[in-house]
């Protein structure tokens, strides 16, 4: 420790010139820090993503979809609303993601590879005309080239994006891209889309739409006030640059026409993932513009309040500032981006790595009231106080680590880069603390002998401690009870995704959201994949029917809007080869009779097997013309896949759904096939889960953790379960308080349980200080008594700049951090209010063990308390 405060004293001018300049350099390194709105928050390996990743190299149809909604109260099937809806199709189709940015960044990796000759010719057939949908092929080649010659990773990442970017229309779905099943007046079979040019006959595309079932609710609502345009993105799901742009494009593609078209009054809604993408960009602007700065000014104020000295102020405010730049610094070089909940990190770095030094700026005023020096005060306090913040930020570390526990990539960053913070705020505040006030520590001498008395909240702690420690065993028949009522109510928490309801409601995705789900095709579309494992297998009369079976079924579930499958393309060709009869409005049966009409006018009928009139369908279907099987058939006709849309964003509708589904297919399911669900219902599902198991998993290992490091710490394995019964008292309380206030476990309010049980100051602090006194000969109460006379001030302190400063969070835009905000408030504050408690109440028991080792003479208790 000497060698410490010498090198601390000897260097104290090089310490505060490195540090200044390592904060400079993060400074500058903050240019290149990016986000991420990618809100699926599971890797693509995790097999909630992977089932659709999947089955998006086998069907079209399958990838994240663009939703424009026409709303007329008269009704869309006027000149004007169809026009505007045809217009706005053939614009979509020329869509391109790709910018000028793009082309300059694939220069520059190509020119990184100049030596590569086969990367410099396809270059060269890519750039002279700048990147259009024709570049498609060419980058298709680059990429994989890269691919086989081992570029950098994020060089062919680039590249697979920009292939996508620069013709990201996979398929289109509106009244105008939509294959119609029809007969002509000489009974043949044609295949067209309805909406084919503009000025078409309302009155006939009417006709055609509102008689088959693959558009009703699909492109247009069944009261025909409001048709939908569905634009499915190739893009991949991790390039949220690309799905931003397309939300900006579409909005200005629409904004335009009807500046161009003031005839057209319809409501325009834009919804779907590229749209939630934007708008989760958009919070994340909100609130980094926004939260940094409420914090700062918060933190600020309350270390004015509390300490009214230059040095009090500025030293926690300077430690933290480098302690936030440092860490996004890192993460702009490491090149992890920001994301909605690491949007939050410089609110948590401000306040949580805000407690070591206001510990230790506490302690250096209370040691100068004592009478000692600035040098003296500054060499007592770090003796005092190192291996107590090392402690408190080592378990908070490790608490914040063991949160990567977990498949959620959002809250693996958000804990790695936490404890990196954590860890850097200690390193300044050991550095930048004691160097600066041996430099500059001139603030005014305190009056002598006046340490405590002159601290009201000292005062009134002590005074509240002494008060339970004389009613300690009325005070503990009152605590246990309430502690296990507090834990049973823990297990009736409510672990939810709301989705888009944690949108405010005025926000315009929510709106457009909404409308679209009350109105058409839900935007949380599931699929279902069903494998024969042969060839041609699902093109067979017992799997059509039980296509068609659970097609009825989904459609009869709850939040479940709209679907489409093979069967109901079988039964749309079977009804219009037979003359719209609506009897045959069904899937084949195993055994047909065919009657046919000769030209002598004589009628033969004869029986046909079901499943050749299955795979003459679909081969008249494909002669016909027809391209929109692919979204229900792969190649080989071995798989099938079922469509259907929910009109909810809540996981638990999405779990309990799956459940229905699991249930029915249990009974339902043919022996020979495989299922498989894929989409936003088992995507939710899967995070809903994760957390559940992340957080059930690393709760008990941090709590295990924590409480071993404070029994070697301590060097008592009694100490050590006194601090963890802080933990768990603060824990079940914070629990209870959310089923009370009923508050969701969700992917924002996850983080909470790691900071309640990491933040460990105030028991470490308080416990290893009446260690300190008890060691020195003084009894247990008074020890408790003086150790609140010492620490309580900077616990009571810390308690209201950490409950204060997260209430920052609550100006933010999405209703899991301003959730997250609150609890973490309340969090921090019971935790504080615990620890007190707990220490005083059952310490007698815990520290009975610890000797005396020097016999010094202290106040008693009731002196303390005077």
């Amino acid at each position: 420790m000497e060698r410490y405060l010498a090198f601390i004293e000897r260097y104290a001018r090089s310490i505060i010139v490195l540090l200044v300049a390592i904060t400079a350099y993060f400074t500058y390194a903050l240019g290149s820090l990016t986000s991420d709105t990618n809100p699926y928050l599971l890797k693509e390996t995790h097999p909630a993503r992977k089932t659709i990743i999947d089955l998006q190299g086998e069907f079209t149809g399958t990838f994240d979809s663009v939703m424009v909604a026409l709303h007329n109260p008269q009704g869309v099937f006027n000149q004007t609303s169809l026009n505007a809806l045809y217009t706005l199709s053939q614009s979509v189709r020329l869509v391109v993601l790709s910018n000028e940015d793009d082309a300059l960044e694939l220069q520059r990796i190509v020119a990184e590879h100049a030596e590569d000759e086969v990367a410099t010719e396809l270059l060269a057939t890519i750039i002279p005309e700048g990147l259009s949908q024709n570049d498609y092929r060419p980058l298709q080649s680059l990429q994989q080239h890269a691919r086989e010659q081992s570029w950098d990773s994020q060089q062919v990442q680039f590249l697979s994006f920009l292939t996508e970017r620069v013709n990201p229309i996979r398929e289109m779905a509106s009244m105008g891209d939509l294959e119609n099943i029809v007969l002509t007046d000489e009974g043949e079979l044609l295949i067209h889309k309805t909406l084919r040019a503009k000025d078409m006959d309302p009155a006939e595309v009417e006709a055609e739409i509102m008689g088959n079932e693959l558009m009703l609710d699909g492109v247009v609502s069944r009261d025909k006030n409001v048709a939908l345009l569905v634009a499915e993105l190739g893009t991949k799901q991790d390039d949220a640059i690309a799905q931003l742009r397309a939300y900006q494009i579409f909005r200005d593609m629409v904004a335009a026409y009807q500046a161009e078209h003031p005839e057209f009054t319809d409501e325009v809604f834009i919804a779907g993932m590229p749209i939630f993408i934007g708008a989760q960009q958009e919070i994340i602007d909100h609130d980094l513009g926004l939260l940094f700065p409420v914090v700062f000014l918060l933190i600020m104020a309350l270390l004015l309040v509390f300490f009214r000295k230059p040095l009090g102020v500025m030293l926690p405010l300077l430690n933290i500032l480098f302690c936030t730049l440092w860490t996004l610094g890192l993460m702009a070089l490491l090149e992890v981006p920001i994301d909605l909940l690491t949007s939050v990190l410089p609110v948590f770095l401000f306040t949580i790595c805000c407690s070591d030094a206001v510990h230790i700026m506490s302690e250096y005023y209370e040691q100068t009231r004592a009478g000692k020096s600035s040098r003296e005060a500054n060499r007592e306090t770090m003796r005092l106080m190192v291996m107590p913040v090392v402690l408190t930020t080592v378990t908070t570390i490790a608490t914040f680590l063991l949160s990567t526990v977990t498949n959620i990539v959002s809250i693996r960053n958000f804990g790695m880069f936490m404890s990196i913070g954590l860890g850097v705020a200690l390193l300044i505040s050991l550095l930048l603390i004691p160097a600066w006030i041996a430099l500059f520590g001139r603030d005014a001498k305190q009056q002598v002998g006046t340490a405590h008395k002159d601290a009201l909240i000292s005062r009134l702690l002590v005074g509240l401690c002494a008060w339970l420690i004389a009613r300690r065993k009325a005070a503990l028949l009152v605590l246990v009870p309430l502690m296990l009522v507090m834990t049973g109510l823990t297990f009736l928490v409510q672990i939810e995704d709301s989705g888009i309801a944690y949108f405010k409601e005025d926000n315009p995705f929510r709106i457009s959201d909404e409308f679209v789900n009350a109105h058409v095709a839900g935007t949380a579309p599931g699929w279902i994949a069903i494998d024969s494992k042969t060839p041609r297998g699902v093109l067979d009369t017992e799997v059509v029917q039980f296509i068609d079976k659970l097609d009825r079924f989904l459609k009869e579930q709850p939040d479940v809007s709209y679907g489409y499958s093979l069967a109901t393309y079988i039964k749309r060709m079977n009804l219009v080869l037979n003359d719209m009869d609506p009897s045959y409005l069904r899937v084949p049966r195993a055994q047909e009779q065919v009657t046919v009409k000769n030209e002598d006018g004589s009628v033969e009928s004869f029986d046909v097997e079901g499943n050749a009139l299955i795979e003459q369908h679909v081969m008249l279907f494909e002669n016909g013309g027809g391209s929109d099987l692919t979204n229900v058939l792969n190649a080989d006709y071995s798989k099938a896949l079922v469509l259907y849309t929910m009109t909810s964003s809540v996981a638990s509708d999405y779990q309990s759904l799956l459940n229905r589904l699991d249930a029915w297919l249990a009974v339902n399911k043919p022996a020979n096939l495989e299922i498989t669900h894929a989409g936003t219902p088992v995507i939710w599902t899967g995070v809903l889960q994760e957390i559940t198991r992340g957080q059930i998993l690393s709760f008990t290992l941090a709590v295990l953790a924590v409480t071993l490091m404070m029994m070697l710490w301590l060097r008592s394995l009694r100490l050590g379960l006194l601090g963890m019964f802080t933990l768990l008292t603060t824990s079940v309380s914070l629990y209870a308080c959310m089923f009370l206030f009923e508050i969701e476990l969700n992917i924002g309010t996850a983080l909470v349980t790691f900071l309640v049980v990491g933040v460990v100051d105030y028991a470490v602090h308080l416990i290893s200080r009446i260690k300190l006194f008890v060691q020195r000969g003084m009894h247990i109460d008074a020890a408790i008594l003086e150790a609140m006379h010492s620490v309580g001030r900077s616990t009571v302190i810390n308690v209201v700049i950490f409950s204060v400063g997260f209430l920052a969070l609550l100006f933010s835009d999405y209703k899991p951090i301003i959730d997250l905000g609150g609890l973490v408030a309340l969090a921090l504050f019971i935790s504080g209010v615990m620890t007190i408690l707990v220490v005083t109440l059952i310490s007698p028991w815990f520290f009975a063990k610890v000797v005396p080792v020097t016999q010094e003479s202290y106040p008693s208790a009731a002196e303390l308390a005077v």
